[in-house]
């Protein structure tokens, strides 16, 4: 097949594909974010280079007439940390995108099979989306998008780089060994969909049965903190443990010794909060996080030397945490 034309047609498209490329991952990033879902690494995209284009269309013969007709001339890779957040995840792209097509590829395999396992969605730019100027050149591109999971992932890797794909490339002698690592890798999933499971039942056991006196750990002091201060301060994914760590250095290590040191000084650790919103010009009207407001709570009671001494002997034996 002649691909001069297509390789012409590609050199027009490239830079919209890259704007898309950017675009799109940034509003998928945003929308994974307010949803809950939590992403094991950041997003992956690429557009595709017009080598491997040359060498896909040769490979398998394609009878392509316009660049804008692959499927995956722009690549997006979503990568979770839970395997739960799979159905979130469907249900985000084909309620905001257009979903041309889609695959499920762990239902090629029988159940004492292992290999690649990974959703695949073909989609466009909802129409709504083109009445902006930013997106209006970009509804005709095609993006491929992949989602997995962190451990899917990680046999994915191991597998291209391997060649070890299906199990018929599998020397007889490995073929048990590469069995176990699937599995494990499996089971690395369903453990961790458990372990949320467990720490819901946790969490709301320990919020209808407190115990003042039990020795405190992130999910208590997540609670009591989200007792004592608003709302609006609070973030999901504040440092909890060097928190913790702090707190057990004063000897704080309950949630009653927390309460009655944040309650004794709540209406200065406000104000400072108030202060520094000011000062940084915070349009919402506050600064800290509830993490911040409990180090402020500790200033007050220990002292702001004292404190900021420990932390900052504290960075120096850990310099790579929080």
């Amino acid at each position: 097949m002649d691909t001069s034309k297509l390789r012409i047609e590609y050199a027009r498209i490239e830079s919209r594909a890259n704007r898309l490329k950017t675009a799109l991952s940034a509003e998928l990033d945003h929308l994974l974010a307010k949803d809950g879902v939590t992403l094991g690494v950041p997003i992956e995209a690429r557009v595709k280079e017009w080598l491997s284009i040359e060498e896909k269309i040769n490979r398998k013969s394609l009878n392509l007439h316009k660049i804008h007709e692959l499927d995956d001339l722009v690549g997006i890779r979503l990568i979770l940390l839970f395997r739960r957040d799979l159905m979130a995840v469907d249900k985000l792209l084909r309620s905001a995108l257009t979903v041309r097509s889609s695959e499920d590829t762990s239902l090629r395999l029988a159940d004492a099979q292992f290999g690649y396992q990974s959703q695949h969605y073909i989609v466009e730019v909802p129409r709504p989306w083109l009445g902006l100027p930013t997106w209006g050149d970009l509804g005709a591109i095609r993006v491929e998008i992949q989602v997995r999971t962190l451990a899917q992932h990680i046999w994915a890797a191991a597998s291209h780089k391997l060649q070890y794909k299906h199990e018929a490339s599998v020397p007889l002698p490995l073929r048990r060994s590469i069995n176990r690592a699937s599995a494990l890798l499996e089971t690395v999933d369903i453990e961790f969909d458990r372990l949320l499971e467990d720490r819901l039942s946790y969490v709301k056991d320990q919020l209808e049965h407190e115990n003042p006196d039990e020795p405190l750990n992130v999910e208590i002091l997540d609670s009591v903190l989200s007792k004592i201060f608003p709302y609006r301060n609070r973030q999901d994914d504040e440092p909890y443990n060097d928190l913790l760590i702090d707190l057990n250095y004063f000897g704080i290590n309950t949630a009653d010794e927390l309460t009655q040191v944040m309650e004794k000084h709540m209406k200065k650790i406000m104000i400072s909060d108030s202060k520094e919103a000011t000062q940084h010009d915070r349009k919402e009207g506050y600064y800290f996080k509830h993490v911040g407001l409990a180090r402020e709570g500790l200033r007050q009671e220990f002292g702001d030397e004292e404190v900021s001494g420990f932390l900052r002997s504290r960075d120096k034996e850990h310099p790579m945490e929080g």
